[in-house]
């Protein structure tokens, strides 16, 4: 494993655990899994629980049930009892050998991983989970977890520094590199939903990886990959890294492939100045470029002068391409976003009125019949 890929590693598992996306390090026994989940808490200031799976009783997690006023209530584990009460939320979670465990742990890890609960029991919103695990091809007793596991995970393949890596690191006064600082960075959410109208079977499909153990697209899943990627910047070597981890290898490299070829105009120069707002190379650049614009108009300040650069982009989009399909998606965003609500609440400038005609007359139809179709 070389030091760059290392530090790939620890990004995304970085950028996830912050995010709340749960992740879970694959690799053979002896590469360092639960070293780097320990040296990403002491980075971070976090507190780790360490619990090992091939060890657990299911009430290990769930807890002891007892009657009390004739209902069946639960004892909480001792671990569970102790994050609650300790009066703080900076605690990482780390399930070891996961899939080490009986089926019946698994199942109780569900809904513990998913939302930090257990029967009627919370774990404060700012604890994080991490898992570790061998494949079965490394480790024969393993198993693979099912799919609705392996769906709550980002799922990252782990492998250890090799030495003349870990002297290089040690050379830079750091026995191992420090967990990287996530940083926002672009705004991913057009580019996720452009290749999702150009992929529709990326949606969702189980098949893909959760028979296999890892990540699979899912509407989950897809979901976290929206959370994280502001955080992984425009860094290929990261988005490999967490869209594989979360889409499985297939739709991940699909995915990557796609943000390679986007060459996306930047949507706060069309909104400054619409004439320059024109078709690109391909249909799903064109639309992906246009949610761009809707996505910035309703995530920033609601104004008839944003509004009406919106409209004029879009109309040109639709007047040049003689595709008013393109244009679609990004009005229904713009309608549901912030345009009707807009409308209803403010008196329309007469600015805004103006790009209303031009955008009926790019399209041939009225700006309300369109919105009514839409």
């Amino acid at each position: 494993m070389t030091l760059e890929l290392y530090r790939s590693n620890l990004a995304v598992m970085d950028a996830c655990l912050l995010t709340d996306i749960p992740v879970f390090l694959w690799g053979p026994p002896g590469t360092g899994k639960t070293s780097a989940v320990r040296r990403w808490a002491a980075e971070r200031d976090y507190e780790v629980t360490c619990i090992i799976g091939p060890l657990l009783d299911p009430t290990d997690l769930t807890g002891l049930p007892y009657q009390q006023g004739g209902q069946t209530r639960f004892a909480p584990p001792e671990w569970f009892q102790r994050i609650s009460e300790n009066g703080s939320d900076r605690h990482l979670v780390f399930l070891n050998e996961l899939n080490l465990s009986s089926p019946m742990v698994m199942n109780a890890c569900l809904r513990l991983v998913l939302e930090r609960t257990v029967h009627d029991m919370e774990l404060p919103s700012g604890v994080r989970f991490a898992a570790a695990g061998n494949d079965p091809s490394h480790v024969p007793e393993a198993r693979h977890m099912p799919a609705s596991m392996n769906n709550r995970f980002a799922h990252i393949e782990w492998c250890a520094l090799t030495r003349s890596d870990a002297m290089e690191a040690a050379a830079a006064g750091r026995p191992f590199p420090a967990a990287p600082r996530a940083k926002r960075d672009v705004r991913w959410e057009p580019i996720i939903a452009a290749f999702g109208d150009a992929r529709p079977s990326a949606a969702s499909s189980p098949g893909s990886g959760g028979a296999k153990g890892r990540g699979f697209p899912s509407p989950r899943s897809w979901e976290m990959l929206a959370r994280v990627l502001p955080y992984v910047g425009g860094d290929e070597d990261l988005l490999r890294v967490a869209a594989e981890g979360l889409l499985g290898k297939g739709t991940g490299h699909e995915f990557v492939s796609f943000v390679r070829y986007a060459d996306l105009p930047d949507a706060r120069q069309w909104l400054a100045r619409p004439s320059l707002a024109h078709p690109l190379e391909r249909d799903d650049q064109t639309e992906a470029a246009l949610l761009a614009v809707a996505h910035e108009v309703i995530t920033g300040r609601h104004t008839a002068k944003r509004l009406a650069a919106a409209l004029d982009v879009i109309s040109n989009v639709g007047r040049l391409s003689g595709r008013p399909s393109l244009c679609q998606p990004a009005i229904r965003v713009l309608n549901r976003g912030c345009y009707a609500d807009f409308t209803t609440r403010n008196k329309k400038t007469q600015e805004l009125k103006d790009a209303e005609a031009r955008f009926a007359e790019a399209f041939a139809e009225p700006i309300e019949v369109i919105r009514e179709r839409l």
